[in-house]
């Protein structure tokens, strides 16, 4: 576990996203749960030793930052509005045959508690839409909605502590996730979390960082869009752009045990920006 301030932790070595959590002198405010159920309990043992949580916002739609939900059943759950829909159509991914045929090859540990009564889906039901402050004993936490990576996106702010928790809008030297993302709004989110008033980024994956790199992050983002650009310039079709050689564009590996995505996850980017510029161009 990493120490990120006084009051502020993250794990940044769990399968997944970086679960984190903010204590104050009223209980715990969680950031995101693990994804695997073996490590949400192992998380949620560490949490009780700094107080009761009270409050828990999922970042995104993601199963690496929703599955981990049902394993602090009771508390509040914070998400922006988009969430309630994407929530309610991941359920059968979170407690489907799919997943538990999966995790007898990759996490045979977490089996015995999947879709264990005690833990039923816990989705967001404190929605708001562009932003909202919640003050828990000596902090206020602000959640701004920074679409991008996925279209309900949030960030969690803390100005008294100069550390912005920005989900996966920002992946720190490991692979960049842009298979569902809008590009554009991405960038400008990018812009808004570099004018925050921050000295520590906790991202979705990797290392904690500084607002230096959210300049590598974008330029990494337009550098994908370049390439899809190029392929739609020289008249490619999307079949075709498919079978050209993967572009050099992220330098990265796929980070936090995530591999199961690496066989496709550039086409599945591909197809994404080329879909989007496709369209764009059409309006």
């Amino acid at each position: 576990m990493r120490r990120i301030g006084e009051n502020i932790y993250t794990e940044i070595y769990f399968w997944g996203c970086n679960p984190s959590f903010i204590t104050t002198n009223d209980g715990v405010f969680m950031i995101d749960a693990p994804q695997q159920p073996i490590d949400a309990l192992r998380w949620r043992e560490v949490i009780a030793t700094h107080g009761p949580v009270r409050y828990l916002v999922n970042t995104e739609p993601h199963g690496d930052h929703i599955n981990g939900n049902a394993y602090f059943p009771g508390i509040e759950v914070i998400g922006q509005v988009g969430m309630k829909e994407r929530y309610e159509r991941a359920i059968p991914q979170m407690t489907g045959a799919e997943r538990l045929e999966s995790m007898k090859q990759t996490d045979p540990d977490s089996i015995w508690l999947l879709n264990h009564p005690s833990y039923p889906p816990n989705p967001p039901t404190r929605l708001f839409t562009e932003e909202l402050n919640v003050t828990l004993g000596d902090q206020t936490v602000h959640c701004i909605h920074h679409p991008g990576h996925t279209p309900p996106q949030t960030s969690v702010y803390l100005p008294k502590e100069q550390v912005v928790f920005t989900g996966d809008n920002v992946f720190c030297r490991v692979k960049t996730f842009i298979q569902e993302a809008n590009p554009w709004e991405w960038l400008e989110s990018l812009d808004k979390i570099s004018a925050l008033d921050v000295e520590v980024i906790v991202p979705g994956h990797g290392e904690p960082c500084d607002k230096s790199y959210l300049k590598e992050q974008a330029q990494i983002i337009q550098d994908w869009l370049g390439a899809v650009e190029d392929f739609i310039r020289r008249g490619l079709i999307l079949e075709d752009a498919l079978k050209e050689p993967r572009p050099n564009v992220d330098p990265y590996p796929i980070g936090q045990r995530l591999f199961a995505n690496s066989d496709n996850l550039d086409q599945r980017i591909i197809t994404n920006l080329y879909n989007q510029i496709s369209t764009r161009g059409k309006q």
